[in-house]
């Protein structure tokens, strides 16, 4: 290492230690050399995507990164906490879940803001054109997941009675409003462009807002979804440099896929790694849809326990836990404090 040598002065040197801190809390060497993630096809995967395809996790001393989809969340979370996979990127519904559910799972941080990605996308013939034309109606929809609390507050707000949730993945609800089987689905994207795209259909609500008949997008916050990422308790006390070079890389993603110069290229990375097709990542890949901000703050405090209320409501968890209980913002802290509005409380 060349040693430079030099007089700093007032603000520049407080800037230089500043910065010398930082990098030295961020140089670490992972435990885990190989390491695996949960994997969905949707864009709050970029981050990931671009850290793996620009080679950072390479750069952060991992020797391979892997993926794996899964058919369902729950899925997903049992993986984690057998560590067939070392990171999980799902809503924040499943680990809410999972945590209140005996399963030993914490929160890293937040991934994607996407309180207006999932939409209601009705077919035109079934005549929906304001919320009482819902009455009796079916949609296809993951029941147990965020589209599943979706649909909760939507009744509620709404005040309909007889709108029937259909327990269906994405392409069966898919395929079901194609055969004039479903009225609609509560789905997130890519699914809810095919939906556009291939059947003669249109989006009435989002979770912020409603497209019925005159509202043209007034705003109506039904949702408090966002993606978030989880390890297993027992893999972050095992692992700290490990978990520290992830977050790195990930922290380092999110914010060049924030960049709007960078779009090009994380559309095209994304559409390659994916095997999708870039024009309709190009219009999905949307400040609207995704808002790839890691601070964790009040907001996500907020989101956390609006969907825990849905949960507790619904008899689906008990005993219930504030989310900093077992939210672990120390890696973020170290990558930048300024992320950390509310500190985590769980500790290794």
């Amino acid at each position: 290492m060349i040693k430079i040598v030099k007089i700093f002065t007032g603000s520049l040197l407080a800037a230089a230690l500043s910065i010398s801190a930082v990098s030295s809390q961020a140089a670490v060497t992972p435990e885990v050399k190989d390491i695996v993630f949960g994997m969905g096809v949707d864009l709050p995967f970029a981050p990931h995507i671009i850290g793996i395809k620009k080679g950072w996790f390479k750069e952060a001393g991992f020797e391979s990164v892997s993926t794996k989809n899964f058919s369902a969340q729950a899925l997903a979370g049992q993986a984690l906490i057998a560590e067939e996979i070392h990171l999980w990127t799902p809503a924040n519904l499943p680990p809410i879940a999972m945590f209140h559910n005996g399963m030993p799972i914490v929160v890293l941080g937040t991934d994607s803001v996407n309180t207006g990605l999932e939409k209601i996308v009705v077919r035109k013939d079934s005549g929906i054109n304001k919320p009482s034309d819902l009455e009796g109606k079916k949609v296809g929809l993951f029941l147990g997941s965020s589209s599943g609390a979706l649909l909760a507050k939507f009744k509620e707000q709404y005040g309909i009675k007889t709108l029937t949730g259909v327990n269906l993945a994405p392409p069966e609800a898919l395929a079901a409003m194609k055969a004039g089987d479903i009225d609609g689905t509560i789905v997130w994207e890519p699914w809810i462009y095919k939906a556009l795209n291939s059947v003669d259909s249109k989006v009435i609500h989002t979770g912020k807002a409603s497209y019925f008949d005159g509202d043209d997008g007034k705003p109506v916050k039904l949702s408090s979804a966002r993606s978030v990422f989880v390890a297993s308790q027992d893999f972050v006390r095992a692992n700290p440099n490990t978990v520290q070079a992830i977050m790195n890389v990930l922290v380092r993603a999110q914010r060049f896929v924030a960049e709007s110069k960078n779009r090009d290229e994380v559309i095209k990375l994304f559409s390659e790694f994916q095997k999708q097709d870039t024009k309709m990542n190009a219009e999905l890949l949307d400040p609207a849809n995704y808002n790839f901000d890691p601070t964790m703050g009040e907001g996500y405090v907020n989101d956390m326990a609006a969907t825990a209320d849905f949960l507790e409501e619904g008899g689906r968890i008990k005993n219930r836990q504030l989310a900093l209980s077992y939210t672990y913002t120390d890696p973020l802290k170290n990558i930048d404090p300024s992320l950390v509005k509310v500190e985590g409380q769980w500790k290794p």
